[in-house]
């Protein structure tokens, strides 16, 4: 019978993976799909505390390999973006030019983007997405941390917005924290939950029981906001 379990990353994020009990196997094996699914087969006569314990001193490796795998051929285009934490609908026209030409991107009237260039070219016009993202992202997250910090007596050096694939936040020793641009799809509560986490990392540089105990002093609801932001997750486009 197939299970599922947390890994935790080297980025302190958590992943799902599975356990598979294999009666053929002869040793422990992981394996990454190119959708990121994680499968880790376990041969008879391993103790599944063991298989944990092999999966856990791999996550380097495995946070590497999910950080590398291909984008989907085919994949199609966003036709809006919904910005959940600004109460924003964005709608995207794409023109289509020659493959010579530079992708660019426009705001126009009325929370309209215009994306022109070689929109063929998915990587690119992705890539400028993204980019919107994080400008769009940086002046509301700098005043939400600030404001969380503030209220609940945490400091942090410096704040960081990335656009990654496994990662929600992480906060290094130095106190300096990214977050993910994609938390503009989540709600409030959600992208509160993110940065409490990370801002509780300035303090606890772990997932111990005082950790969480931090966080839930901080976040009364962070299972349902930890379970909303998994299931969202999952649904962003970009």
């Amino acid at each position: 019978m197939d299970e599922q379990f947390q890994l935790q990353l080297t980025d302190n994020q958590f992943y799902p993976y599975k356990l598979i009990k294999s009666y053929r196997a002869k040793y422990i094996r992981i394996k990454v799909s190119n959708s990121g699914e994680i499968k880790v087969v376990l041969p008879r006569g391993i103790s599944e505390k063991h298989a944990h314990s092999f999966v856990q001193k791999k996550s380097q490796w495995i946070t590497k390999t999910l950080a590398n795998i291909p984008e989907i051929n085919g994949k199609e285009f966003p036709e809006y973006l919904n910005l959940k934490l600004l109460n924003e609908e964005w709608n995207i026209k794409y023109i289509n030019l020659d493959t010579n030409n530079k992708i660019q991107l426009h705001e126009i009237a009325d929370n309209h983007l215009q994306i022109s260039g070689n929109i063929e070219d998915w990587r690119a016009t992705k890539t400028i997405l993204n980019q919107w993202c994080k400008r769009k992202a940086e002046p509301i997250f700098k005043d939400m941390i600030e404001k969380l910090a503030e209220e609940h007596g945490f400091h942090f050096n410096k704040l960081t917005i990335r656009s990654q694939k496994t990662r929600w936040g992480s906060c290094s020793t130095r106190k300096n924290i990214s977050l993910n641009s994609k938390l503009l799809f989540m709600p409030v509560n959600v992208t509160k939950y993110v940065i409490i986490h990370e801002l509780c990392h300035t303090v606890e540089m772990n997932h111990s029981s005082r950790f969480w105990q931090l966080v839930e002093d901080c976040d009364e609801n962070y299972i349902s906001n930890r379970n909303e932001l998994r299931k969202l997750g999952k649904l962003i486009s970009l």
